[in-house]
């Protein structure tokens, strides 16, 4: 069992030899192998004693919270070991010791299926690694089964609609067959327990996240609200695609580029179509017509994905990264010939990749959900100036062209704390906020270097849409777009350096 007691591992009639995952991966278990030092952020080298937060003893189980972080040659995680229940340590550990020694190996336990239960000896209807999301409220419980327990037995009550992944399972308990979840509890606390697939009066708890509609259950967006592209969508001058001439495509957006949506829905050549406002790798800020599906019924608009356990942005938002309300800039994708000099990990950026907020010298920034400060650095040397990196347990924010800094790394920070004040720090064309998330899992390599756009995570009560989104002409929909003076295209990065890793 693990130190909070919940079964890892128990005696079955037939012999099987336990099976490890191939490799690491967040949300996923671990133990280590040898001592393994805990440290408030990554890397060893040149750093202060307070940056040891304990030393974790062979053969213990972890949670994986974050990461792969390269940092002194070495492959750092976010793990989360309960020493004993109720008393959790979170920091960083390496996979390998610098003498090439393995510290940490993935883990995944399998119990072989029993007779009886939901499962009907079949197995059950899910699989150690699957992704399941709460089809209902969820007691996730330290021990399958419901009857005759103590009422410290439950852990955590998940709401509908919690992401969660099966470590475990199944286990058959009191005729229901019972899956050992890791997700992220509403209170923020990452935990793992169990949860019956079915409740005992035939109520479905859990299921597979594709059972979910792809598209908004009511089938229609709002004028005003931000969407995204589910892939690449081609761009019309009017709805339809039948009979139409060469000139009607006027361009496209690439997947996971934020729209606004303009006005619609248009119902033409039996295809919903929508008229979307947002940015072009190719032509810069283009206005259209787009399907909300293809011919073959493919998604092509949605809204964007919930973070990683959470129901943000699907029932509420983050917080907001400053005191006040301010315009915007220079949107997500932005000037491509610019940001396409610089590169990370050798991968040239594909355009802007982050927000620039219009936020004057001094104003308060503030940390947009609960997280631990993973960096707060002056004058990067990559050209963010003075930034703070923050990892959550649904992937990092980042705040960049800092004033001054409040926080210390390896700090535990609550949503709305104080974490310094914008300026202009930096490769900056004016005071501003470069401010972006990566959401996990990410990769560097990405062309946007791990991040995501921020702006759907965000309440449209905190900022103002840069106007050259939205038509120019009169009779435009009415939504709040002031005119905010655009700053002019600075990069904001310095140019590559040997030797030198942008956050």
């Amino acid at each position: 069992s693990s130190p909070t007691g919940i079964p890892l591992l128990r005696k079955t009639d037939a012999t099987q030899p336990p099976e490890e995952g191939d490799e690491i991966r967040v949300g996923g278990l671990v133990r280590t192998l040898q001592t393994a030092r805990m440290r408030r952020t990554p890397g060893y080298l040149d750093k202060p004693d307070g940056d040891i937060i304990t030393d974790v003893p062979p053969e213990y189980p972890g949670r994986v919270l974050a990461g792969p972080r390269d940092v002194d040659g070495l492959t750092w995680w976010r793990l989360r070991v309960e020493e004993a229940p109720g008393a959790a340590q979170e920091g960083w550990v390496a996979e390998v010791a610098p003498n090439g020694v393995r510290l940490l190996e993935p883990l995944i336990t399998v119990v072989p299926p029993q007779q009886g239960g939901n499962g009907g000896g079949s197995g059950g209807k899910f699989q150690p690694g699957d992704r399941v999301v709460t089809a209902d409220f969820v007691n996730l419980r330290r021990t399958p089964g419901y009857r005759n327990k103590p009422a410290d037995d439950v852990v955590a009550e998940l709401p509908p609609n919690t992401a969660a992944t099966i470590t475990q399972g199944p286990s058959v308990a009191d005729e229901l067959d019972w899956w050992l979840l890791a997700t992220v509890a509403s209170d923020g606390r990452a935990v793992d327990g169990w949860s019956a697939d079915t409740a005992p009066n035939g109520v479905t708890l859990l299921a597979a996240p594709e059972a979910r509609p792809p598209v908004p259950p009511d089938g229609a967006f709002r004028p005003g609200e931000l969407i995204q592209t589910a892939t690449w969508v081609r761009v019309r001058r009017s709805p339809g695609i039948t009979d139409k001439p060469d000139d009607d495509t006027v361009g496209d957006f690439v997947p996971k580029m934020t729209l606004v949506v303009l006005d619609g829905p248009r119902e033409a050549d039996g295809l919903t179509w929508w008229y979307v406002g947002g940015i072009s790798l190719a032509v810069g800020e283009l206005r259209g017509w787009v399907a909300q599906t293809a011919p073959s019924g493919v998604v092509l608009l949605q809204r964007a994905p919930d973070l990683p356990g959470t129901a943000i942005p699907s029932a509420h938002y983050l917080g907001a990264p400053f005191r006040g309300r301010f315009g915007i800039s220079q949107l997500w994708g932005e000037h491509p010939e610019i940001y396409g000099q610089f590169t990370y990990d050798g991968v040239p950026l594909q355009g802007h990749n982050g927000i620039d907020f219009l936020t004057p010298t001094g104003v308060e920034l503030l940390a947009v959900d609960d997280g631990v400060v993973g960096d707060a650095v002056y004058n990067d040397p990559s050209g963010f100036g003075h930034y703070v990196r923050l990892v959550h347990d649904w992937g990092e924010s980042l705040y960049a062209h800092m004033q001054s800094i409040r926080v210390t790394p390896g700090a535990q920070v609550r949503r709305g704390q104080l974490l310094g004040f914008s300026d202009n720090t930096g490769f900056s064309g004016g005071p501003h906020l470069h401010f972006s998330l990566r959401i996990n899992p990410y990769q560097r390599t990405d062309g946007w270097g791990g991040f995501s756009d921020p702006l759907p995570y965000l309440n449209p009560d905190d900022y103002i849409l840069p106007a050259y989104i939205f038509p120019p002409a009169p009779g435009a929909p009415a939504l709040d777009a002031a005119m905010a003076p655009r700053r002019p295209a600075g990069p904001g990065m310095a140019p590559d350096q040997p030797g030198v890793r942008r956050p």
